[in-house]
């Protein structure tokens, strides 16, 4: 498990470029321990989400800007990586079935 920050100077483009990287890549790999699936990843979702208003309030790109500026890319939840999200929700659909199936017998 790890976490990991980025700092520096980003325009309005350049931060949604690095949300949507850095949120894409915690909905892939953030599910793969028993705390992290039920604790740290959820967390840090809800905390990237609360960071992306913070960066719709930066200034858009200024022309002639040293530096090249990022893509943003696809969407989060429009992007492959997205889809390991539904892992811990089958998980979990299936967990409440036998825990319900067992009351019942």
């Amino acid at each position: 498990m790890r976490f990991s920050r980025v700092d520096g100077p980003f325009c309005r483009t350049c931060g949604l470029a690095i949300y949507r990287e850095v949120t894409s890549s915690t909905m892939w790999q953030g599910w793969w321990s028993p705390l992290s699936l039920v604790l740290f990843n959820p967390g840090t979702l809800i905390i990237n989400r609360f960071t992306l208003a913070h960066i719709n309030k930066l200034p858009t790109p200024i022309p002639g800007q040293p530096g090249p500026q990022l893509a943003p890319g696809t969407p989060v939840l429009r992007r492959a990586s997205s889809l390991a999200a539904l892992l811990p929700l089958a998980w979990a659909i299936w967990a409440l079935s036998h825990i319900i199936n067992d009351l019942t017998s």
